[in-house]
């Protein structure tokens, strides 16, 4: 393209612009528009005598007397009072399964039976062991010479074990030394016939038959497994016929009517602390209801690495809603300041770094700048600006100003 032509096209649109501009000009000021004066009549109409009539709704509780309660925060996790995991002393197949998960269960309740015929078979062969031992006793009875306890003998040497027992007892003699002392004179006492008895039941196997015999019975009681204590049953799975071993484990038995919480206090903290101060309990996942309990243990010792001391909280599980495992904020009353002046923690404001708070006088709202002292979760003590019986705003206060007018809803 020329130069000649680039040029011509250039000036062409320079000129189309401007007389766009020059149009939009004129149609502005061809178009009709307010005067200042309508203007000013505008703003004139404004009634800034009605910005005073402005009600803002509040809610308003009283300032009270009482008694501020301080608490000590801290947090744990909920354990039955009692809780047992059984397990099997003996090995066997099921035959009687008397339970299932969260079955509640009584003290002494059969729970869970094994297959008894072996150590029912063991348990009376025990018993004709005892009867033949007995009666072999008799015949060494006869021929053994009569009982000499009474020899001068037998006195001295029981005179010289009984010297023994009191030199351990007080401690002047060590329990290595004692007992070799002590192993040497029994043997001379035997010798003298003053264990005449003795002798004859070890001869007879009678001893030993009565020992295979209690334990042929102890193994035949546990093959019936019953419930030590109240409880529920709990982290359960076996099913009837199921074979089990010594020390495996059956299930989990608590009793969750009364629960323990243990928590750890912070060793700055645990002075505030003693047996018999009652504890508020908080469960998150029980919104809206707060429990009961009082301390019951406050352990001597400070773990060195958390410097902490392990507090324990009981508290009565009547309504059974709460379950061993649940995570719980707990806190525990520490110091009772009686007869403060009371004003609920979210009636407080900050301004310029002041606490104070806004109280109705008539429909107006007027605020007060006050001085305050200890706190917890709910109250707030007010130690200067505020008298009982006054009401203090708790609800909408945060864009009020002072002689703000306000409707107070119940």
């Amino acid at each position: 393209m020329k130069p000649l032509a680039v040029s011509m096209k250039i000036k062409l649109w320079v000129s189309i612009v401007i007389v766009v501009l020059v149009i939009s000009t004129l149609l502005w000021v061809a178009l009709p528009g307010k005067s200042e004066k309508q203007r000013e009549g505008d703003t004139a109409n404004i009634n800034y005598d009605k910005l005073d009539e402005i009600v803002f709704d509040v809610r308003t509780k009283p300032v009270i007397k009482g008694d501020l309660f301080l608490y000590i925060n801290a947090n744990g996790i909920v354990r039955a009072t009692e809780e047992l995991e059984l397990t099997s002393n003996i090995s066997g197949v099921i035959t009687t399964l008397n339970i299932f998960e969260g079955k509640e269960v009584k003290k002494g309740e059969l729970l869970i039976g094994l297959d008894d015929r072996e150590y029912e078979l063991a348990l009376n062969d025990a018993r004709v062991k005892v009867t033949d031992s007995r009666v072999e006793y008799g015949f060494l009875a006869k021929e053994t010479p009569g009982d000499t306890t009474n020899n001068p003998k037998a006195r001295e040497i029981t005179e010289r074990i009984q010297k023994l027992d009191k030199d351990f007892n007080e401690g002047n003699i060590n329990e290595l030394k004692y007992n070799a002392l002590k192993d040497e004179l029994d043997m001379k006492l035997i010798f003298t016939g003053a264990k005449r008895e003795e002798i004859i039941q070890n001869k007879s196997g009678l001893t030993t038959a009565i020992n295979a015999y209690k334990r042929a019975k102890l193994n035949y009681e546990y093959s019936k497994i019953s419930a030590p204590f109240n409880g529920t049953v709990g982290d359960f799975d076996l099913v009837k016929g199921q074979r089990i071993n010594a020390g495996q484990k059956l299930c989990k038995l608590f009793n969750s009517s009364s629960l323990r919480i243990d928590v750890g206090v912070l060793e700055n903290d645990i002075t505030k602390i003693k047996v018999g101060n009652v504890a508020k309990i908080e469960i998150p996942s029980i919104t809206g209801e707060t429990f009961s309990g009082r301390v019951v243990n406050v352990s001597p010792y400070i773990d060195k690495e958390t410097k902490t001391c392990k507090v324990t909280i009981q508290i009565q599980n009547g309504s059974n809603k709460l379950k061993p495992g649940m995570f719980v904020k707990v806190f525990i009353e520490s110091n009772n300041l009686q007869s403060r002046i009371l004003i609920p923690k979210e009636a407080l404001l900050v301004r310029d770094k002041r606490p104070l708070v806004f109280v109705v006088e008539g429909d107006l709202a007027k605020w007060k700048y006050i001085q305050i002292g200890e706190q917890n979760d709910e109250f707030i003590e007010v130690t200067e600006g505020l008298e009982p019986r006054e009401n203090v705003i708790v609800e909408g206060q945060y864009t009020l100003a002072h002689d703000a007018k306000v409707r107070v809803i119940k």
